[in-house]
């Protein structure tokens, strides 16, 4: 009996300390909702304007990408699990870095020397950005000023860094379209620019002309927004197409005639397998002056998202830096021409082979894209799968790719094209 008294008083005193937090969370709840009326009535007055932006999902298909991280398709052990063909990454040559990075002397060097564990100037190791140097040298143009930085995606994170630094809030950056869906929440988070999609009147492969330039300006300034910058991804992200060296000057010199800032990212730059890319810094011959910014990273061409590093040229300080041992590691492989020139020519030759097939299998199925140069995507049209020819109708043959093939791809709508059911997808895997 004492027993049944002893359980029943502990039930009784943890109902009563449920009780007890319930009429807490009931007031604190009242507490909110009142400042929620007070307010906006947003509810998230408990965080800044910045920090409510935050709560937005990046892209429209990130959830269904995390989802993917959970349940991963492998065709051992789990080949009834998703597909991520939005996600830019070259797995086919992590094998190759790994081994060379594997190698004791270039691990232990990294973390041999006293100077990794101390700060630093925040551009760089000294040794590391000659290295760099040394490196761009070999594979675009010998640089003047190198500044090494981190970021969730590599250069998405200097993206970020130089609009804060060249912009203000609610500033326009032009951005020729289809692009890289992620462009809009990098440019917006942090610095509060406002992307705007510049949309060619001829094939978006070409490139943009100052004509198309200067009416996405017009269209802009028109809407109350002053155009400050120009963003330019060469190798083109996600049409895979290379924009000639006079279609880079020209937009360039348009920009400058518009007293603007043009960025240039160069992420695919040693990803080209079928014709001749030609870096902005030989383009200009190094002559970059005060408002071009060119931006390259290891994530994409070295199949090493992870590492978070990229570099960019440009005369501004930088805010963040990259960890000593990795640029340690990665300053030693830059200056092994062997390796390099022998990797770079794998992950092209690796490309190459998975874009044949994956083109000849989409001519089997009618179902056309635009012929790709570089990068590791092809930029196709669904649109004869549709249910319906609307912007709904690519909504839901995504989300039917989703659940009966447990398939991701980028759909055009990401990437402000104006056309339907233009899917972007990773070509290796």
């Amino acid at each position: 009996m004492s027993g049944v008294t002893g359980k029943s008083a502990v039930f009784f005193s943890a109902l009563a300390l449920v009780c007890i937090a319930q009429k807490k969370w009931n007031s604190k709840s009242r507490r909110r909702k009142q400042r929620a009326a007070d307010g906006n009535g947003n509810g998230n007055h408990d965080i800044s304007q910045r920090g409510q932006s935050l709560l937005t999902p990046t892209l429209p298909y990130i959830m269904d990408y995390l989802k993917c991280l959970q349940d991963h398709c492998d065709p051992y052990t789990n080949p009834r699990g998703h597909i991520p063909l939005c996600m830019s990454e070259n797995k086919l040559i992590i094998e190759l870095l790994g081994v060379r990075l594997l190698q004791i002397e270039t691990a232990s060097r990294a973390f041999s020397d006293t100077s990794v564990y101390c700060y630093n100037n925040t551009l760089g190791l000294p040794g590391a950005r000659e290295a760099l140097a040394y490196f761009l040298a070999k594979h675009f143009l010998f640089p003047e000023r190198i500044n090494m930085t981190f970021g969730m995606l590599c250069a998405s994170s200097l993206i970020s860094h130089l609009a804060l630094c060249l912009a203000e809030r609610g500033d326009a950056v032009l951005i020729p379209a289809p692009y890289y869906a992620a462009f809009d929440v990098d440019l917006k988070i942090i610095s509060g620019c406002i992307a705007v999609p510049v949309h060619c009147k001829g094939n978006p492969s070409e490139g943009p002309t100052p004509r198309d330039l200067e009416d996405a300006a017009l269209a802009a300034e028109a809407k109350g927004m002053r155009v400050r910058m120009l963003l330019i991804t060469n190798p083109c992200n996600p049409i895979g197409t290379i924009y000639t060296p006079e279609v880079m000057k020209e937009a360039i010199e348009w920009a400058r005639s518009r007293d603007m800032h043009t960025i240039v990212d160069e992420i695919y730059a040693l990803s080209s397998f079928d014709g001749q890319f030609e870096s902005i810094l030989r383009t200009l011959n190094n002559e970059l002056g005060d408002n071009v910014h060119h931006i390259w990273a290891l994530s994409k061409d070295f199949g090493a998202s992870g590492f978070r590093m990229g570099l960019c040229i440009h005369k501004m300080k930088n805010f963040f830096g990259v960890s000593h041992p990795m640029q340690m590691m990665i300053a030693e492989i830059f200056l092994d021409d062997n390796w390099v020139y022998d990797f770079l020519h794998q992950a092209r030759e690796k490309i190459r082979y998975s874009y044949e097939l994956c083109t000849r299998m989409l001519d089997e199925m009618v179902i056309p894209f635009f012929p790709a140069k570089a990068g590791i995507f092809v930029y196709a049209d669904f649109s004869s799968l549709l249910p319906e020819p609307t912007a709904e109708g690519e909504a839901k043959f995504a989300s039917l790719l989703l659940d009966a093939a447990r398939i991701i791809m980028t759909p055009g709508a990401a990437q402000h094209d104006q056309s339907l059911a233009c899917f972007v997808f990773v070509i290796v895997l």
